[in-house]
């Protein structure tokens, strides 16, 4: 199963909460973060169906604004212009603003980074149009949905394609048997306009083919702007390791060059390059296990590098071209990936266009596996909880106060103090899946009696709340699926998880 049938597969059968919180984290943060190993929630660039996940975290808001409608014939069309995406679609649809009705997550900002939220279409904003149309059925429920996201520009692969394209079919064992039994779902990606870009549509088994060709005939009037600031990540590699699809994206973070390599099973990043530095700057990651393992190699050459050759310690050899990195990136470094063995010391050569070697490194042996998450506390949020295989999925953010919070909310476009005194930052996309210790506290605050009175959980109640994205009550008690938590990481494993008070 590819990168983008798992989210479908996770998103469809009601596990769409995997929402970023916008802002950039401070630079320390920020490399942190970028160093630790991660089970990846769906490619960075391929993650199209986070755009339903956002609209699942928004659809409150979105109810609160508008009263759904009843569902009506398609009668006339019209035409409308969002986030720089023209489209013309029947006039009793609703064509939904992320960032004004807050899909993209709570206090989402329209600058803020890829992936995100650009549009989505449905014949009404009903909420289960976004949540779970299979509770309902029959006639009270939508029987489609076609959603945008827009990710970091493709230079190369499927997604570097040109408009106009078509709509493909998703492998029809990806549908949701409760939240969308039967429905099929299609997908495109392309790049236009100096824009990546990933739609999908659903289609449940009701929906009529005057729906059907409305949907596609919307699909193809669109048309695409180009971003006002320029490409600030791109994607300059993919190819396969260890059996899985992987990408190398480069972005410009807080004026620097960052690059990741991303993959279902996890990924790794790297920044804080050193320009003047003639040495080959590299990190790497493991993709697979056992004998299928390989690793990707990745880094920045200096100026001169033309293609660097990896040399592993039985001898063999892998060599590619370098990586051009576009000038609104960084204009003076440039990148490059290799796929090699999974074991040992690999001698890294960059050679100039005359075939001598200019440049050198060592990536050094395989390390043994990395803990998922340093030993420590961590806050952030548990997108899911699975209590037969006692784990959860983890997204990393950080809980910032006073002057740090100051700095990065106005980092972020805020004016003046930052309010209750706090700001989080969660701009990395990636879920780490974490092992529940057997005696794993579940400390959960006890909002009857808020806000410093905590109770132990109960965690089958704990992953029903995670799961419906809402409040799940025991007595007086009260689970939230909707909260921020501190978990307590131990030799790899979590050893406790606590509920964050927020105003």
């Amino acid at each position: 199963m590819n990168d983008l049938e798992r989210d479908l597969r996770e998103l469809f059968n009601e596990d769409a909460r995997r929402v970023p919180t916008p802002a950039t984290a401070p630079k320390g943060l920020r490399r942190s973060a970028r160093r630790r190993q991660a089970v990846f929630g769906g490619g960075v660039a391929l993650a199209g169906l986070a755009v339903v996940a956002g609209i699942v975290a928004g659809a409150t808001t979105l109810l609160s604004q508008q009263t759904s409608p009843e569902p009506a014939a398609l009668g006339p069309k019209t035409t409308g212009t969002m986030n720089g995406i023209t489209i013309t679609y029947p006039q009793a649809w609703a064509l939904i603003d992320p960032d004004t009705a807050g899909l993209n997550g709570p206090g989402v900002m329209s600058e803020s980074p890829l992936p995100r939220i650009v549009m989505a279409l449905a014949p009404s904003q009903a909420q289960e149009t976004f949540v779970c149309p299979g509770q309902l059925g029959g006639d009270e429920a939508d029987p489609l949905l076609m959603t945008m996201q827009e990710g970091p520009l493709a230079l190369d692969g499927p997604a570097s394609r040109a408009w106009p394209v078509e709509l493909e079919p998703l492998n029809d064992d990806t549908t949701g048997p409760t939240c969308y039994p039967g429905w099929e779902f299609l997908r495109a990606g392309w790049t236009e306009s100096g824009r990546t870009f990933e739609a999908r549509v659903g289609f449940a088994p009701e929906a009529s083919d005057e729906e059907r060709d409305a949907v596609f005939a919307a699909f193809a009037s669109m048309t695409f702007e180009p971003s006002e600031g320029g490409a600030t990540s791109v994607v300059l590699a993919h190819g396969t390791a260890g059996g899985e699809e992987w990408q190398l994206i480069a972005a410009r973070e807080q004026g620097e060059l960052s690059l990741d390599v991303t993959g279902e099973s996890g990924g790794a990043g790297f920044s804080g390059f050193d320009a003047s530095s003639n040495d080959i700057q590299s990190s790497r990651f493991a993709f697979g296990s056992g004998s299928d393992a390989e690793r990707v190699v990745f880094g920045v050459v200096p100026e001169g590098v033309v293609r660097v050759e990896a040399t592993t310690a039985n001898g063999s050899t892998v060599s590619a071209d370098v990586l051009d990195v576009p000038d609104e990136i960084d204009p003076d470094l440039t990148a490059f990936a290799l796929v090699v063995g999974p074991a040992g010391p690999v001698q890294l050569d960059g050679f100039d266009a005359s075939g001598q070697v200019v440049a050198t490194n060592n990536a050094g042996a395989m390390d043994a596996p990395s803990p998922v998450l340093e030993d420590g506390r961590h806050f952030g949020y548990v997108r899911s909880v699975d209590p037969d295989a006692a784990t959860i999925e983890f997204d990393l953010a950080y809980f910032l106060s006073g002057e740090e919070a100051n700095d990065a909310y106005h980092a972020a476009g805020g004016t003046g103090p930052v309010p209750n005194d706090h700001f989080v930052v969660n701009d990395n996309p990636m879920l780490r899946t974490l092992a529940l210790a057997p005696d794993m506290r579940l400390r959960l605050l006890d909002w009857n009696r808020c806000c410093e009175t905590f109770f132990d959980g109960d965690l089958s109640l704990f992953a029903q709340a995670i799961e419906q994205q809402g409040d799940v009550t025991d007595g007086d008690l009260i689970y939230r699926g909707l909260s921020q938590w501190w978990i307590t990481v131990r030799d790899g494993v979590v050893t406790q998880i606590e509920e964050q008070y927020s105003p």
